[in-house]
């Protein structure tokens, strides 16, 4: 025994459901140690036993070769004695005892080998819907508690055939240990329901070619799918009540999508990924065909195909709408009770279910990039559960952070890590409230976290209000996902938050916001803002944004009779006159919407921010990006305000001579990035933290972050966390930090 060493490592992480201990398995038989590896509620458990040579070789294979999924953590090594007897390397049964560290695997694209095969006709998995391996398949949609094993996902209902199981014990195949393992003799069926099919798959593809819509069963929920035009399309705007939004396309391959949309490189690579996200792409000159897909913009989000049932189906066709499957700011619809009922209400003519439970729904995730930077709109399928480590110095107290009410997400603070949920939706929903509820202690219970706190938005008005927890303002949570995001020291830069709505500290409506925080302390200070505007009828102007119009240009022209119906006029006056139901706003995102209803660019919305971006269309069809901006006046004082009135007062005289629509939104949007940029001249920060719904808006982003390169200010935006209200809840769990 002179010599021998033996070991005792803890491999922490995303180290479950990646093919860790296979992969073990190979290092320690090249290095010709021995030992045994499990999994663990704490991460996968290695004892290892050799000479100190062996033992090193394995310790640089296991920190340098991962599986490719793989995101570990960290390693810790312990000396132990050596054994008497340790005779080749063994996979053990997990432990199931102690507390659960270890993270979770999100969900991955099918990887090549399990493409091959369901397109091989020699091979076993011909067609089958369900193929997976190490590398691939369901992960935090089929969990139901850790460790990541068989009998705790909702695989447990599927005994794997013999041969299933020779592939799943044999340390040499690429399914060794693969928990969702199966193929046609022992795994998930397809099915229609409430028919008797045959061949599910082909009557699915008969359905969607006869221009009918059908539900189709994923791994976090349904998904609407129809023809991208004609008929169907049309059929499935009614039903979801959305006349001109955009839907989502997946796509056959990367080649059909090169086709109708410019694709870089970094998007490429995004669109081929194993979390394969909705990518939202620049629309070419020739995308005509695709034009009701999204005709209020000027981008088209494509996805490829990330189960095998998607490509089986995508084999037939170029694209296909694939939406959620759920009525208006409803949740996605998970099983076949709930897509029953829209089967009942005629939202769908088929369904195309399976028999294996999704545990946690999830939508799929939206990116998009600007100026090579990634940007998140949604987090989602393919992400989640990934944990977030914005510091490596936060305190030991869990958190409960409970987010904004629109497009919510919560996050869960455990130690140094915090973990983001899924997208949950509008609160406003109560069937969307339930599930955040249930996903809340499915998530508590899964990842072992008791949170002794709850953070919230201070805005009394929202589903979550209580007074008895802790009130984080809108805007300090935007900033603050940044700065936690980037490990910055707060007191060193500035936030630019630009959004829609947050209540303020005054209790007026804020959304193009200036923050400072001063000596690291977890309060803030406002330092300047756009100057506030009436919102008459409060949320009602999000929709008739022609309220707006009347409340801008009532501050900056007399006679407003010429540019809104004179009762219209007197109505919104009246509200305004009075102070009834009208608070006042900062917000930049209701600019955008008064302007875009000034253009005529819209009068009405009948989606969250339409009117905005009909706007941010109609500037990028300008021909002249050479011209001038609207005049910036700062009002200087304690607090400075962005005056928008002589703004307006050009813009009117723009359009009294005849400037086109596309040149003057154009050069609103040169103005609002003028604005930033003096008023970080006059402030003169070292960095800007950028964060907030509005920078969804790519060409205000674009010449934003040109003027702040062309200055040599270094700028900080969310690139792990959402941008919009989604990164609310990253942030509330920063607001108490002392290293924030």
């Amino acid at each position: 025994m002179q010599n021998v060493i033996r070991l005792k490592v803890i491999v922490t992480g995303i180290v479950q459901g990646v093919g860790m201990r296979p992969t073990i398995y190979r290092h320690a038989i090249n290095s010709k140690v021995t030992g045994q590896v499990s999994n663990t509620p704490q991460g996968v458990l290695i004892e290892v036993q050799g000479n100190a040579l062996q033992v090193a070789a394995f310790m640089e294979q296991l920190k340098n070769a991962p599986p490719p999924q793989a995101l570990i953590e960290n390693i810790n090594s312990t000396h132990i004695p050596p054994l008497l007897e340790s005779v080749g390397f063994l996979i053990t049964e997990s432990n199931h005892s102690g507390n659960k560290s270890t993270d979770i695997s999100p969900d991955l694209a099918t990887c090549p080998d399990c493409l091959k095969e369901i397109f091989d006709p020699t091979n076993r998995r011909f067609q089958y819907a369900f193929t997976n391996c190490t590398n691939c398949g369901p992960r935090f949609t089929i969990i139901k508690d850790r460790p990541y094993d068989r009998p705790l996902t909702s695989m447990n209902s599927f005994p794997m055939c013999k041969a299933c199981s020779a592939e799943y014990h044999d340390p040499l195949n690429r399914r060794y240990h693969a928990q969702p393992n199966a193929c046609k003799d022992c795994g998930p069926r397809l099915s229609i329901l409430g028919m008797n099919s045959a061949d599910p798959l082909n009557d699915t593809v008969t359905f969607l070619k006869n221009e009918k819509i059908v539900a189709i069963k994923g791994l976090g929920g349904f998904n609407i799918a129809c023809l991208p035009y004609g008929p169907s399309l049309k059929k499935i705007r009614e039903l979801k009540k959305r006349p001109t939004k955009s839907f989502a396309l997946m796509a056959k391959n990367i080649f059909v999508i090169e086709k109708y949309c410019h694709v870089s490189a970094q998007e490429n690579a995004a669109l081929r990924s194993c979390q394969a996200p909705i990518v939202l792409l620049k629309k070419k000159e020739g995308a005509s065909v695709l034009s009701d897909v999204s005709p209020d913009n000027n981008y088209l989000g494509c996805m490829l195909p990330y189960t095998p049932l998607h490509h089986l189906i995508m084999e037939h066709f170029d694209f296909l709408i694939m939406t959620s499957a759920n009525e208006k700011d409803e949740p996605i619809a998970s099983n076949d009770f709930e897509i029953t009922q829209l089967l009942e209400k005629s939202f769908v003519d088929y369904v195309l279910t399976h028999n294996r439970e999704i545990i946690h729904r999830a939508d799929d995730s939206i990116i998009q990039f600007i100026r090579g930077k990634k940007q998140i709109i949604r987090r989602s399928r393919g992400i989640v559960p990934l944990p977030l480590y914005p510091q490596q110095n936060l305190s030991l107290e869990n958190r409960l952070c409970l987010g904004a009410n629109m497009k919510n997400t919560f996050a869960l603070k455990a130690g140094n890590k915090i973990y983001l949920s899924q997208h949950i939706g509008e609160l406003i929903d109560h069937r969307n409230h339930e599930f955040q509820k249930q996903e809340i202690e499915n998530l508590m219970a899964l990842l072992d976290i008791d949170a002794k706190k709850t953070n919230i938005d201070a805005h009394p008005g929202y589903e979550n209000f209580n007074p008895d927890f802790k009130q984080v303002f809108h805007h300090h949570a935007h900033f603050l996902s940044v700065i936690g995001e980037h490990s910055l020291t707060p007191s060193e830069t500035l936030g630019i938050i630009c959004d829609g709505t947050g209540f303020g500290t005054d209790g007026n409506i804020w959304g193009f916001e200036f923050l400072k925080i001063k000596d690291d302390l977890p309060t803030f200070e406002r330092v300047a803002h756009l100057d506030y505007f009436e919102l008459p009828g409060s949320e009602r102007a999000i929709y008739e944004v022609d309220r707006l119009k009347i409340s801008l240009l009532n501050q900056s022209m007399d006679n407003l009779d010429r540019i809104a119906p004179a009762q219209r006029v007197k109505e919104i006056l009246m509200l305004i006159d009075k102070k009834l139901n009208t608070p006042l706003t900062s917000s930049l995102g209701r600019l955008f919407d008064g302007v875009a209803a000034i253009l005529n660019v819209a009068s009405v919305a009948t989606y969250e921010a339409q009117a905005a971006i009909l706007l941010q269309k109609a500037a990028e069809n300008n021909p002249n990006f050479q011209c001038t901006s609207y005049p910036v006046k700062i009002i200087e004082s304690d607090l400075l305000k962005i005056d928008y009135r002589p703004m307006l007062i050009s813009l009117m005289d723009d359009l009294k001579h005849h400037v086109s629509v596309s040149e003057c939104a154009y050069k609103f949007h040169k103005w609002v990035v003028d604005a930033i940029m003096q008023v970080i001249q006059i402030l003169t920060p070292t960095s800007v933290c950028l964060s907030g719904g509005c920078y969804q808006n790519r060409l205000l982003m674009e010449i934003l972050i040109d003027k702040l390169t062309e200055s040599k200010i270094t700028y900080y935006t969310n690139e792990l966390v959402p941008i919009n209200d989604a990164g609310i809840s990253f942030g509330q769990a920063l607001v108490e930090e002392k290293c924030v």
